[in-house]
């Protein structure tokens, strides 16, 4: 197989108050034409800031495209030579105010006429590579998070490239959605594409690349030939595992143990919500939900069924239009933020940049719930920077410095940093703690994903009382004590842990009824 690209002695690094960060040290990586190459790591380790420079000029290193080297200093000049990219973090992507067809014209220079051409080759594009239905004239802030995935890929998509790197593809997508992404794959392949596949989920890695590089802390650790790996792994799990020592160098899978625990004390109660979103369509329809200590709930649906606007009206991020919303035994129904957050709640919400203030230090956001209702600014004292330094290390936040701006930190440690924080707040009066989480884990990688899997299992058994919202029915699975299944704004059906199947769950975030389902 021909090298379509070859990326040789690449470096980049990045400064900032004092603090100098290799992000790449001297990496080589190539491309075959026609392959598909996963690029894995720990969060921190390199792999966006890698392809990054296909797009921006590295600091050092030679880069050649079919044996020609090139510099690539910006996007425009990447997609003239045939390279086209989903990234992973939609809000710096995708602008929410325009329309599709505008998002991919802003990107289109030299390809297209006018709007009227881009949105006639979407529906084209989405037509050829069986990416569902999507308005071009619709702007992002109105499409789900899956939606809004599907976009990012059709960017990449829409330009032909010969190269297509996927920086974390699967992550909002539904199951079905994510066989029919890498059926196109399949298909790019057979037509001599070449794509480079950056994933968290190492299942995709060890079923669908065919070849595999693994970086660690800025530099080449390994690259894998799947197939012939393949041979000597026993099964799907152990190339898993294999793969994931790798990439921490250290055993980092185990399995994780839910211990029957009986629920006592009811901690949340949600009676009859309704809810419009941003359009004024009512998305949350007269749900009830019931959240007791020392368990886990689990909260499925595919991403846009009314999950995220429920959670906010629970926490009076948005206005509940009807029900109520009891918390300890109080009603709190569109109280204030602060009342509830007393009350012991903790939120880890699904986009980060909700829970973060970017131009502030890590240490200052890992601080912010001890400081947020304080009269008088925050103190730099040794029991701060000691509580954020155990913090830091606990939860692996990959950072050179607690003093630098959390802006710096790669999507997956900032996603640390909120789960740190929030994961470590202590309630009021002895009460159990109250976590509301939703996609915990989205964007970090294997062995942090474990990492916080188990946190929420010991939080559980020292009587937390845990909302897990999360698209990932596997961790759905492993965690919940009950499941309730979301569909169109309502409760399609609530499903005890035993009872509950990958199948049976599915076919109700499809819209099945719960007595079809069990009968």
């Amino acid at each position: 197989m021909d090298i379509v690209l070859e990326m040789q002695g690449v470096c980049k690094t990045f400064y900032g108050d004092g603090v100098i960060v290799k992000a790449n040290d001297q990496v080589n990586f190539n491309l075959k034409k026609g392959e598909i190459h996963a690029l894995l790591g720990e969060n921190g380790a390199g792999k966006s800031t890698l392809v990054g420079t296909l797009f921006r000029k590295p600091d050092s290193g030679i880069i050649r495209l079919n044996g020609k080297e090139v510099e690539l200093n910006d996007p425009i000049t990447a997609l003239n030579y045939g390279l086209g990219i989903a990234r992973q973090d939609l809000t710096k992507s995708l602008i929410e105010r325009h329309t599709i067809a505008e998002n991919i014209l802003s990107i289109s220079k030299g390809f297209f006429l006018s709007l009227t051409e881009i949105e006639n080759e979407i529906i084209k594009v989405l037509n050829m590579y069986d990416l569902g239905e999507l308005d071009p004239k619709v702007r992002i802030w109105k499409l789900s998070g899956g939606e809004k995935q599907r976009v990012e890929i059709l960017k990449a998509l829409i330009s032909d490239p010969d190269i297509l790197i996927l920086d974390e593809p699967t992550s909002m997508l539904t199951p079905t959605e994510i066989d029919n992404l890498f059926k196109l794959l399949n298909k790019l392949k057979a037509r001599g594409k070449s794509i480079i596949l950056i994933s968290h989920h190492l299942e995709e890695a060890v079923n669908y690349s065919d070849r595999i590089t693994i970086l660690r802390q800025g530099k080449v650790v390994d690259t894998i030939d799947t197939h012939k790996a393949k041979e000597n792994w026993k099964s799907e799990e152990e190339g898993i595992r294999a793969i994931a020592n790798l990439m921490v160098g250290r055993e980092s899978l185990y399995d994780l143990y839910r211990e029957p625990l009986k629920p006592v004390n009811v901690a949340i109660e949600i009676k009859g919500i309704n809810a419009k979103n941003e359009m004024g369509d009512e998305v949350v329809r007269g749900v009830g939900l019931k959240l007791m200590d020392n368990q886990i709930v689990g909260l499925a649906g595919i991403s846009g069924n009314g999950q995220a606007e429920l959670v906010e009206a629970m926490l009076n991020l948005r206005k509940a239009d009807s029900g109520e919303v009891w918390i300890r035994g109080m009603n709190i129904t569109n109280k204030s933020i602060r009342a509830i957050k007393n009350l012991g709640v903790a939120y880890v919400p699904e986009v980060r940049r909700k829970a973060l203030i970017l131009d502030l230090s890590v240490r200052e956001n890992l601080l912010l719930n001890s400081y947020q209702y304080s009269p008088t600014p925050m103190i730099e004292n040794d029991n701060n920077a000691l509580i954020t330094e155990e913090l830091i290390d606990r939860f692996n936040i990959k950072t050179p410095s607690p003093l630098v701006p959390v802006r710096t930190l790669s999507g997956g440690n900032r996603q640390k940093v909120v789960v740190a924080r929030e994961f470590s707040v202590i309630p009021p009066d002895g009460a159990g703690l109250i976590l509301i989480v939703e996609n915990p884990t989205f964007g970090l990688d294997v062995g942090t994903t474990q990492f916080v899997r188990e946190e929420l299992l010991k939080m559980r058994a020292a009587g937390a009382a845990i909302l897990l919202v999360s698209s990932d029915l596997t961790e759905i699975l492993t965690l919940s004590d009950v499941i309730s299944v979301m569909y169109k704004g309502r409760i399609m059906g609530t499903v005890d842990s035993e009872d509950a199947t990958r199948e049976n769950i599915g076919l109700l975030m499809g819209g099945v009824e719960l007595e079809e389902v069990f009968s």
